[in-house]
């Protein structure tokens, strides 16, 4: 997911939006969710190419997607859902609040599926772990960085699903992660699947699913 970051990152510089810019004026973009279909591996000295586009906007979100190959082939696709946030009042704006507004490319003529419902409101979670958030995971937008939330995914699935291959994996943002807070997992485990919700007290943090098949 950092290469995506970087990847979207540069996108947006070549139309003149920059993140020092936005953040002078006192914006950001923020993830939503991100959703994953894997194929293949990425392994220790892989060269890998990574494509992107600002595909859509549906309402006030903006539609980011992803390819990823190496060497060996595709590795994964990504769909991104993001918003314009003002970092100021953490109010979500319109894209057209922004002055330099990159063109939307319809390139992709499908994104990876993701579950908009993660949970049934009468599912029994476990409690899997708690974990304190500390500087550095904090990025220059004030909140942990969207990448490092699969960190705590990995923690909460440690020792499980060892011998499966991941092929899927999507998670949704739902309220910003601050430095010092703690967070609580919990989950559902099934044989090929693994639903993790993270919560702050009452309020939940993010929610994800992992879908696995054997190696």
């Amino acid at each position: 997911q950092l290469f995506m970051q970087e990847c979207a990152g540069e996108d947006f510089d070549s139309y003149g939006i920059t993140g020092h810019e936005m953040r002078e004026s006192g914006m950001a973009f923020v993830l939503t969710r991100v959703a994953f279909d894997i194929y293949s591996e990425i392994n220790l000295g892989d060269t890998v190419e990574v494509l992107t586009a600002h595909d859509r906007i549906e309402g006030v979100s903006l539609v980011r997607e992803f390819v990823i190959t190496s060497q060996k082939g595709y590795c994964c696709r990504a769909t991104t859902i993001w918003i314009l946030l003002n970092l100021n009042t953490r109010r979500i704006l319109r894209p057209t609040a922004l002055e330099h507004y990159p063109p939307t490319l319809n390139l992709f003529k499908e994104q990876v599926e993701y579950e908009k419902r993660v949970f049934a409101k009468e599912e029994v979670l476990t409690t899997v772990c708690d974990i304190t958030v500390d500087g550095g995971y904090i990025d220059e937008n004030g909140h942990v960085n969207n990448t490092y939330y699969q960190d705590f995914v990995a923690k909460a699935i440690e020792g499980r699903y060892c011998d499966r291959f991941l092929n899927h994996i999507q998670i949704s943002y739902l309220h910003e992660i601050f430095e010092g807070e703690t967070i609580n997992i919990s989950g559902i485990f099934e044989d090929d699947i693994a639903r993790l919700r993270a919560t702050k007290g009452d309020t939940g943090s993010f929610e994800a699913v992992l879908k696995f098949r054997s190696e």
